[in-house]
Parts: structure tokens; sequence; C-alpha cells
């Protein structure tokens, strides 16, 4: 109930009453269709994407659109004259006041501290950004990018993008992982992607020169800025992920010991393992690369399960205490329904998985995923996850079962 009470300071015209009592006119419910949605993530920067909202008796579903991402919500509450919209996997949400054409609200994030950013959507926008004047040029395919170029914590990355018109797709992959599904426009020589994945808020924008990319700027959520540029190398390449996480010196052995839901141990020695081939995934559930590789593994579950694989994961939450961490692991569990064991192996943010798994020279991304063969010795360490929306997606599964089959031998 405070979330709905800032709702209603936040946006004081919307007269907000108790829901439980307030009726709703039959021309307030909003309008069945394409909604654009713009999440204000400061006085200045507007983050837009589209929904498209249905209903069905008295019930509402919502799709969210990202190029060619659809995230289905189905945990819609009808407050009477608003709307709690949960955001699959991850605990986040909207509070939306009910409007036919156009409704004001609230993007929450309850990790954060005040975690509330207005929000507009309006009926019938079927667009994302302006498209304006005809584009410069063409920016398809493969780009080396730098974030903070210049700077002492500069990183590099690679973009992707599928260029039809003024209309632009993409991704930007780093060694971390990808930002998944961008969605934009080149208007002109400005570049503009955007994505709202249920926790992620991320804006791009640019300008286009010739072989060049400059003056980027990368916004993410309500404090996140940072610079970016981009330039034609076909060459370009990012250290190789199953490089760059590996076991100490002075172990010989991956090995974990944390508690399931049900308060009980398991460890790698226990029974369950035993001469079964492994992947030990490291994941948190406020973590989309995370959601991405779980629906990878689940594939690989299903194939490889009766032939003698095993997998665990080992989640990391942010949670306030083991309650709220126990909660969120579940509904991880439930939305994307996970047929392998998940333990509890970090509650809050202070928990940090290279302090809890020291066999490991360090843990950079979630996710992070430990391959073991029927010995329990290491075939490889991957670290991220490139996910659908990338091109090298497909490359990745096809040699990824060539380790999992290796994997899978006996002496």
């Amino acid at each position: 109930m405070k979330k709905y009470i800032s709702l209603c300071a936040l946006v004081v015209a919307m007269g907000c009453n108790n829901a439980n009592t307030n009726i709703v006119e039959d021309n307030m419910e909003p309008k069945p269709g394409i909604w654009r949605v713009t999440i204000a993530l400061n006085d200045s920067v507007l983050l837009p994407f589209n929904i498209e909202l249905k209903q069905k008796d008295s019930a509402y579903t919502m799709t969210i659109i990202n190029a060619d991402e659809r995230i289905e919500v189905t945990e819609i509450t009808d407050l009477g004259d608003s709307l709690k919209v949960q955001m699959p996997v991850f605990v986040n949400y909207l509070l939306l006041k009910k409007g036919a054409d156009k409704m004001e609200g609230v993007y929450v994030n309850p990790d954060g501290e005040d975690y509330e950013l207005p929000l507009l959507a309006v009926h019938g926008q079927n667009y994302r950004f302006d498209e304006g004047e005809e584009n410069c040029c063409d920016i398809n395919e493969k780009w080396a990018v730098k974030f903070r170029p210049g700077e002492e914590n500069e990183k590099p990355a690679i973009a992707y993008f599928k260029q039809k018109g003024q209309k632009v797709t993409g991704t930007f992959l780093t060694e971390t992982g990808d930002y998944r599904y961008l969605d934009g426009t080149l208007s002109g020589n400005k570049l503009q992607l955007s994505s709202f994945d249920g926790t992620h808020l991320y804006y791009f924008t640019a300008q286009v020169e010739n072989e060049r990319i400059v003056n980027g700027l990368h916004y993410s959520g309500r404090s996140g800025l940072r610079s970016w540029l981009a330039y034609r190398d076909d060459n370009f390449e990012l250290r190789d992920a199953d490089s760059l996480t590996f076991l100490k010196e002075g172990f010989e052995k991956f090995d974990f010991s944390f508690q399931n839901l049900d308060g009980q141990i398991v460890s790698l020695s226990d029974e369950q393992f035993d001469n079964k081939a492994v992947i030990v995934q490291i994941l948190g559930s406020w973590c989309p690369n995370c959601m991405d590789e779980t629906r990878y593994l689940k594939e690989v579950y299903a194939k490889y399960h009766s032939q003698g694989l095993e997998i665990v994961g080992l989640n990391f939450e942010r949670g306030r205490d083991k309650e709220s961490a126990i909660k969120r692991t579940q509904k991880m569990i439930k939305d994307l329904d996970i047929p392998y064991p998940i333990l509890l192996a970090g509650v809050t943010r202070d928990d940090k998985a290279a302090e809890l798994l020291p066999m490991l020279n360090h843990v950079m991304s979630y996710p992070t995923a430990i391959y073991l063969d029927r010995n329990h010795d290491i075939v490889k360490i991957h670290t991220g996850f490139s996910g659908p929306s990338t091109p090298v997606f497909d490359t990745f599964v096809s040699q990824n079962e060539v380790s999992i089959q290796k994997m899978l031998l006996r002496d």
C-alpha cells in the first residue's frame, strides 16, 4: 500500500481513492491495442517502448515489445481505478492510473531506495521514436565499440545492428553478456535505441559520421550514464568467454555447499551428483542475461538429463533479507518453470560470489557457468551469456553441444 500511496502523491491530478471502494466508469477502462509508454529517467530523458494491452472478461494481459522480443505479462492486479503490472521473473512493477486513451503512473524498482520513475502511456501510438528525416547512411552489421572511451574503466564491446529504412534493431555484446533486444531509429544521422525488459531501462543515443558513431550516450535506469563510440572493424573480437574465469593456483577442484529453499545443505559431493556431469550456473533473479541462459539450459537439461547430466543453480539475490530472497527465488523458479535445483547462495548485495566460491579467480559476470565432467573435473568455465538477441547465439549453441557431449563421456 505504501507504493500505491506514493503513486497518488506523484500524480496528484489522478484523484486517487481507496482501490477497494473506488468505482471506475466504463469509459475509463483502458482500451485494448497498442500503447506507447515513456518512462522519465530524469527531467530531460524519456525512454520509450510499446506494449499491447488485451482484456478478456475482466482480466488484463500485456505484451511488452522490444524488436523481435515479446514479453508476456499476465500478473496484472485490478485495484479499481488503477492497475498493478507485476513483471515476470523480476520484482519490478508498474502502477497505472486507468484511462481509456491515456494512463499515467510510475515504474517501481523495490531494490532501490524510493526508486519510482514517472511514466505515461498513450493508446494508439504504434511507434517508438519519431522517424523524422531520411537516414544518412547504412549502419548494418558489426561495429567495434568502446564504452567510456579514453577513461581508466574503458570497456570494449561489439554492436550488431540491423537496419531497414529508418528502423534499426540490434544489441551490444560485451565480455559479460549482451544488452538484449534494442529497438529504435536512425533519423538523419541521429541514432536512438531503447529497451525495457521488466528490470533494465536502456536508452542509447549517438550521431553517425561516415564509418564512425560518435557522441554516444548510454542512459541506464534513473542515474546511469556513460559515453560510447563505435567504428567499423570487421576483425575486432572480444576475449574468449571460456578463458576469463578459472581455478586459482592451489585449487584442484571446483566445489560448492549451499542451502536449498527448504534449508537443506546441498553439495557437489552429494549422491545425486555422483558420476554425473554437472553444469553449475551462477545466477540472480534480477539478471536478464541469466534469464536467457536459464531458458537455454532448460533445453539442455531436457535433452541430456536422461544421459547423466545434472544442472544446479547457485542463486545470488539482492533482497533485503533471507525471506525476501527466498520469495524472489521462488518467483524466478515459477515464472521460468526451472526443472533443476536452485540453491540460495547469497541473500543480499553484500554476499559476493567470488568470496563464497574462493577457488575461482573471480566472478566477473552473472551468469557464469562451470561445466564439469563425470569426475567433476572442469571442462570449461563460461563467463557471461550471449543470448538469442545476438548473431553469435546459434554458434555458441552448436559449439556448446560438443562440450556437453565431452562431459558425458565415461572413462
